[in-house]
């Protein structure tokens, strides 16, 4: 494939990298007896607020019945509890127990080290780019639609695009 080509396909770019960074924290869990996903909601987890599953659904943009598998399968391993919410019986809060905390450092010092590997690597304005333009494929492909229109002449940039956005934290 031509260099020009690889440049001009950034959704096949950026899946690739998404599978080979989703790939590269799912080896790094599994010394732990872990998935990559498990490790990511732990480190989430560990930011000291309560979260309730839907929160942790919107932080990885999952569905509730993945959330569900993943948090059983946790809380089998003795890595979270839920329970009830006590603002809406209808949802769970879950929170980290006592033996997840090494975990938690664990997957806090690997996903570091990811983002020092990029802001060692790329200055501050080529991160901003490049988180603006990862904002912009999020909202594209957010969109109700969107893949119908894809083909069409759909070639506005959103106004709810900014530098400073912060869509989640890397190796998520």
């Amino acid at each position: 494939m031509s260099e020009d080509k690889k440049q001009g396909d950034y959704g096949k770019q950026i899946k690739r990298a998404a599978n080979l960074m989703a790939r590269s924290m799912d080896a790094y869990a599994r010394g732990y007896g872990l998935t990559g996903s498990q490790m990511s909601i732990i480190d989430f987890l560990g930011d000291g607020r309560d979260h309730t599953q839907r929160d942790i659904e919107a932080e990885f943009d999952i569905r509730g019945s993945t959330a569900t598998v993943i948090l059983r399968r946790m809380e089998a391993k003795g890595l979270v509890v839920t329970r009830r919410s006590p603002d809406d019986g209808r949802q769970k809060t879950v929170s980290l127990t006592e033996g997840s905390k090494p975990i938690r450092a664990a997957a806090g010092a690997y996903i570091q080290a990811q983002r020092e590997a990029m802001t060692d690597n790329f200055s501050r304005q080529e991160l901003d780019t490049f988180l603006r333009v990862l904002s912009y494929f999020i909202h594209l492909n957010s969109q109700p639609g969107e893949k119908e229109r894809q083909g069409a002449e759909t070639t506005q940039r959103p106004s709810v695009v900014s530098g400073n956005d912060d869509e989640g934290r890397e190796g998520r």
